[in-house]
C-alpha cells in the first residue's frame, strides 16, 4: 500500500470501470420513480437520494485515487460496496416514509461502513495519520446514525438522516491544508468524474431508446423529437468535453486550488441532477402524440434542467485553467443570453410544441459549445498540451515512496 502522488501517471482500473458501471446503474434506478411523479415532489426525493449515492461513490473514488490498493482484500471490499449499492437501488422505488427507504438510508450507512474498513488499512501510513483519523471518525459516526434511523418511524427518521448526511458532508471537504498535503491524483480523478459522466450520458441515450419502445406510428414529429434528444445527450457531452474541458488535469498546490476543486465537484453532482431531470423530460416528449405540448410544469422543468445545465457547463469553464487564462468578457455574457433564452421558453407551454422545444434546448448547446471552443485556449508553459500530461517514458517509469 502506498500513497498516489499526484505527479505519478495512474489511469482508472477495470475494477474502478465495474465500480461506475454499477453506480450508473443505480442512478438510472432512482429515475423511475421519478418518470411517475415528475413534479417538485419527486424532484425533492430524486435529489436525495441521488446524494447518498454521488457521496457513496464520491467516498470510493477519493479513497482510490489517493491509494493504489489492488489486493485481494480491496477487491472484496469492493463487492461488498457493490453489492449495497444493489440493495439502494432495489430500495428506491418508494416514498421516503416507507421501509424501502429505510433499508435505502441503512444500506448507505453500510457502504460507509466499509469505506471505514478501507482506510482503516491504511491508518498505519506514517505521513496521512491524523487525516485518515479524521476520516475514520465522521464514517463510523455516520454508519451508526444511517443504519439505527432505519428503526425509527418516518418523522424521526429523518432527523437522524439530517445529522448523519452533515456528517457525512462535512467529512467529505476535508480541511485545505489536508487536501493539498494529500491530493487527489491530478489526472486519475478528473477522468474517474468524466467516466461517469460519460456513462450517464448513455443512460441519458437509453432513457430517449426507451421513449421511442413508446411511439406506436412514426410521423415526423414524432421522429423529430427522437433525433432531437439524441443530439441533446451528444451536444451535453461536446459542452462538458471540448467546450468546458471538465476532463482536464487538475493539480492542488494551494487553497485557490482546493476551492476551485470543491466548485468542480459540486458542479458535478449538479450536473448529474440536471442530465436525470432532462432525461426524462425528452422520454415524456417522446411518448407524446406528434404536436403535442409538454403540461406548464413538465415545461418549466425542462427549461429549468437546461439552464441549469448550461450554468453548470459555465462553471466548469471558470474552474479551468484552459478558460480562466482568457480575458474576452463577450463569451460568458453570450452564454448567460443563453441561459435567459432557455428560461423564456418556459411560460411559452400553449405557444410551442414539445418538439420545437427541443429543437431550441438542442440549439441553445450547440451555441455553449460554440463559444467555448472558442474561448479555449491552449496553455501556453506547455503549447497546448494537457497541464499534467507527461512523457510515456515518465508515464512508465515505476514511482518509489
Amino acid at each position: 500500500m502506498w500513497p498516489s502522488h499526484e505527479h505519478h501517471v495512474r489511469r482508472p482500473n477495470w475494477t474502478e470501470l465495474l465500480f461506475d458501471l454499477i453506480f450508473a446503474a443505480a442512478i438510472s434506478q432512482l429515475s423511475m420513480p421519478l418518470e411517475a411523479d415528475f413534479s417538485l415532489p419527486g424532484i425533492v426525493r430524486y435529489t436525495f437520494l441521488l446524494v447518498l449515492v454521488f457521496l457513496a461513490w464520491f467516498g470510493y473514488t477519493a479513497f482510490s485515487t489517493q491509494y493504489a490498493i489492488d489486493d485481494v482484500v480491496q477487491r472484496a471490499l469492493t463487492i461488498g460496496q457493490v453489492f449495497l449499492v444493489a440493495v439502494m437501488a432495489a430500495n428506491a422505488t418508494s416514498g421516503l416514509s416507507s421501509k424501502e427507504a429505510a433499508g435505502f438510508g441503512a444500506a448507505y450507512g453500510g457502504v460507509r461502513a466499509i469505506l471505514a474498513l478501507q482506510y482503516i488499512r491504511v491508518r498505519k501510513l506514517g505521513d496521512c495519520r491524523s487525516f485518515v483519523s479524521r476520516r475514520l471518525a465522521g464514517l463510523i459516526s455516520a454508519a451508526l446514525i444511517w443504519a439505527s434511523s432505519a428503526l425509527l418511524p418516518a418523522p424521526q427518521r429523518y432527523a437522524g438522516w439530517a445529522v448523519a448526511l452533515l456528517i457525512d458532508i462535512g467529512n467529505s471537504w476535508p480541511p485545505a491544508r489536508s487536501t493539498t498535503a494529500f491530493p487527489p491524483g491530478a489526472t486519475h480523478f478528473p477522468e474517474r468524474f468524466g467516466l461517469l459522466t460519460t456513462i450517464l450520458l448513455g443512460e441519458f441515450i437509453a432513457s430517449v431508446m426507451r421513449g421511442i419502445e413508446t411511439q406506436m406510428g412514426w410521423s415526423f414529429l414524432a421522429a423529430s423529437a427522437a433525433v432531437l434528444s439524441l443530439g441533446l445527450g451528444f451536444a451535453i457531452w461536446s459542452c462538458y468535453s471540448d467546450g468546458a474541458s471538465a476532463w482536464e488535469t487538475r493539480h492542488v498546490r494551494s487553497r485557490r486550488d482546493v476551492a476551485r476543486l470543491r466548485m468542480w465537484i459540486a458542479l458535478h453532482f449538479a450536473l448529474f441532477v440536471g442530465i436525470g431531470l432532462l432525461g426524462v423530460a425528452v422520454r415524456r416528449a417522446i411518448a407524446l402524440p406528434p404536436g403535442a405540448h409538454f403540461s406548464t410544469a413538465e415545461q418549466w422543468i425542462t427549461c429549468l434542467a437546461t439552464a441549469g445545465i448550461i450554468c453548470v457547463i459555465m462553471g466548469f469553464a471558470a474552474t479551468s485553467e484552459r478558460h480562466s487564462m482568457s480575458r474576452s468578457r463577450r463569451v460568458w455574457v453570450w452564454q448567460f443570453a443563453i441561459v435567459v433564452l432557455a428560461l423564456s421558453l418556459a411560460p411559452l407551454t400553449p405557444q410551442i410544441i414539445a418538439t420545437v422545444l427541443l429543437f431550441i434546448l438542442f440549439l441553445c448547446f450547440l451555441g455553449q459549445t460554440a463559444l467555448l471552443i472558442a474561448n479555449n485556449q491552449p496553455s501556453p508553459v506547455t503549447g497546448g498540451a494537457d497541464p499534467g500530461s507527461v512523457s510515456p517514458t515518465a508515464a512508465t517509469r515505476p514511482y518509489h515512496y
